[in-house]
C-alpha cells in the first residue's frame, strides 16, 4: 500500500474501561481490555462500503446487498502489531440526504476509510467533497483512501474507470494513506484496515 500517514500521532484509543478495576483477591490483576478504535466507512452510494464491511467482518460477499439507510455498525477484533484491538466500524449511507448523519460520525471517529468505485469516475470525483466533510469535523483524522472493486479493472476499457496513479496522486495531495481493494475477492480488505489502525 502506498501513501503517507495523516496526522502526527495516528488514531488514539478510547480510555480503557477496566483501568481502575480491582484484583480478584487472588493476587492476579484482570487482563486490561483491548484498545477500542472507532472507524467510519464513507463514500458515495454504490462504492461498496457495505460489501467491504461484510468481507472484513464475515469474510463473505453477496451481490444482493441493498443500500445502507442511515448507519450500520459492526465490531471486529484484529491483532494490530501484536496487540489485540477492537474496531467499531460504522458504515454510513452514501446518499446525499444522509450526508449530515455521516458528518456527525466523523466527529466521533478515530479514523476514516473513504471508498470510491474504481469503475466509476463520478464516485472518484466525489472524494474531494467527502474529504472536505471529514476535515470539517474539526479534528485531523487518519484517513485511508480506498479504490474499491479492483476486480472490475480487467473488464474495463483502457480509458474508463479510475487508474491506480489517479488514486495515489489524490491521496498524496491530501496527505492520506491509499490502497486498492476488492470486497468481492477479499484483496487488501483486512490490510487496508490494519494499515489505518496502525
Amino acid at each position: 500500500m502506498k501513501g503517507r500517514g495523516r496526522g502526527a500521532g495516528g488514531a488514539r484509543p478510547q480510555q480503557r474501561l477496566g483501568d481502575t478495576a480491582q484484583g480478584s483477591g487472588t493476587g492476579e490483576q484482570p487482563a486490561a481490555p483491548s484498545p477500542v478504535y472507532r472507524l467510519v466507512l464513507a463514500g458515495d452510494s454504490g462504492a461498496g462500503k457495505s460489501s467491504f464491511l461484510l468481507r472484513l467482518c464475515r469474510n463473505e460477499f453477496r451481490d444482493d446487498i441493498s443500500s445502507t439507510l442511515g448507519v450500520d455498525f459492526q465490531v471486529k477484533q484484529l491483532l494490530v502489531d501484536g496487540e489485540q484491538t477492537t474496531l467499531q466500524i460504522w458504515d454510513t449511507a452514501g446518499q446525499e440526504r444522509y450526508r449530515s448523519i455521516a458528518r456527525s460520525y466523523f466527529r466521533k471517529a478515530h479514523g476514516v476509510l473513504l471508498l470510491y468505485d474504481i469503475s466509476s469516475q463520478s464516485s472518484f470525483l466525489s472524494v474531494r467533497q467527502w474529504i472536505e466533510d471529514i476535515e470539517g469535523a474539526g479534528t485531523a483524522l487518519p484517513l485511508m483512501l480506498v479504490g474499491n472493486k479492483s476486480d472490475l479493472r480487467a473488464g474495463l476499457p483502457e480509458t474508463a474507470g479510475v487508474c491506480t496513479a489517479q488514486g495515489q496522486r489524490l491521496a498524496m495531495a491530501h496527505n492520506c494513506l491509499f490502497c486498492e481493494t476488492s470486497a468481492k475477492d477479499g484483496t487488501n480488505v483486512v490490510e487496508a484496515v490494519l494499515h489505518l489502525a496502525r
